[in-house]
Formats: C-alpha cells, structure tokens, sequence
C-alpha cells in the first residue's frame, strides 16, 4: 500500500495517523541536516510517501539555500534508520544521520552551535557586486533564526567566505572577525562577461568553543543587454 503525502512540516493540520510516523524522524524535528561538513536549514515544504504501511518513509525538499535533498527512512519500534543525500556544486553527496561519539580519550570538538545567518546577493550580473552580510547568534538565543534580533549575536567570530565556480575553482575568499553586532559584511565583484553559471558560497563561523558552517548558492546571470536581459551564454 502507498500513501503519498505533501504538507508543510510546521503544521498543525495533520492527522494523528499521519504525525506518528513522522515524528521519529528526528531531522523533521530539529529542521536541519548535515553532510559530514555542513549543516542546512530545510524549508518548510517537503514531500512525504509511505511504503510497506508506513515502515519506509521517503521525505523529498529543499533546504532554504535551495539545494534539493532525498532520504529513505526505516521506521520500527526500536529505532529510526535513516539515509539520504542532497545535490550541492553539481554533484551528489550523503547526508549524515548518525550523532558524534566521543570519549575521555578523544579530542574534544567544537560544539557546533551557531546560527549563521546571512543577507546576499542571490542574483547577480556581470561588472556588478555581489553582497554578502553575516551575522552570528548563538543557535539557543535566535530561535526563529531572525537576522535582525538585537541580542544573542556573538562579537569576534572568525569568519572564513569562499566562493566555489562550476570548473571547482575559487572565485572569491575572504576572511574577517564579527564586530559587536556578530555582523561581518564582504562582497564580491563580478568581472566583465563573467559566464552564467552557480556559484558554491561556504561560509564557517569558528571561535574558541564553537565551528558552524553554511553552503549557499549565487547565481551569476553573465552580461546585461540594453534590455535588462543577460547577452552571455
């Protein structure tokens, strides 16, 4: 039996028989996935099917920096064992579900607990800038991920931006710490017939306690025509 379901994973208007499955999936919980580098918000519509009555659950989307993600959960009494991968630079990669182990004996890391948010430039054309403004909260102060709260940002984080063009190559870098505000701000100048293409955006947040990172996408549009329209392949 297939059950096909599309809502929005905020929602309350689901049926009970419908929650249930679902909520032993723990990235549907938190909003969030993670490849073994990154970490992505996913947005809140998402496409759900049911195999084998409900034991296996198929949850398509895309996160909120748009990159398109598949994963196939196994749903039982005992656990919840999940897989799936997401598309990022023009190539596949696996999404991890598996919680970090540590020990006495291990290197301790850093706690992965900071909220990047960021206002940019999504769409841009050549001999123009692309913008990009970073701010950083603690992820337990800045809940609703508002860029423009006036508290919880964290002052003096190490910010690292690099841009990734489709040949892999960067196009861009730059480095730079968050002033009081937990506000850093760079841009990036796209040169005359710069070809239409995507660019990678990464971004890592790193202080003594903390490392976070985010991927986002910049799409450059080539040469604009007298017509508003881009002249470049």
């Amino acid at each position: 039996m297939l059950a096909f379901l599309s809502f929005s994973i905020f929602g309350n208007d689901l049926a009970e028989a419908q929650v249930d499955p679902l909520s032993n999936i723990v990235f549907l919980q938190t909003g969030q996935i993670n490849t073994d580098e990154n970490q992505f918000q996913i947005s809140n519509d998402i496409t759900v099917r049911e195999f084998f009555g409900g034991k296996i659950i198929r949850i398509s989307g895309q996160t909120i920096e748009g990159f398109p993600y598949i994963t196939y959960s196994k749903v039982s009494e005992e656990k919840t064992d999940s897989r799936g991968i997401i598309f990022i630079n023009d190539q596949f990669v696996n999404l991890s579900f598996q919680e970090k182990i540590t020990d006495s004996k291990t290197i301790t890391e850093k706690n992965d607990d900071l909220a990047i948010l960021v206002q940019y430039t999504q769409r841009v054309y050549s001999e123009k800038y692309a913008k990009i403004d970073v701010k950083i909260f603690e992820k337990s102060q800045n809940k609703l991920n508002d860029f423009y709260q006036n508290y919880g940002y964290k002052q003096n984080t190490n910010i690292s931006v690099s841009i990734i063009n489709e040949d892999d190559q960067t196009a861009f870098s730059s480095n730079g710490i968050t002033d009081k505000n937990g506000l850093y701000q760079t841009e990036f100048f796209i040169p005359e017939n710069f070809k239409r293409q995507t660019l990678t955006v990464t971004i890592i947040a790193e202080n003594n306690d903390s490392k976070s990172s985010r991927v986002l996408q910049i799409f450059s549009l080539g040469q604009q025509s007298d017509d508003g329209k881009s002249s470049t392949p």
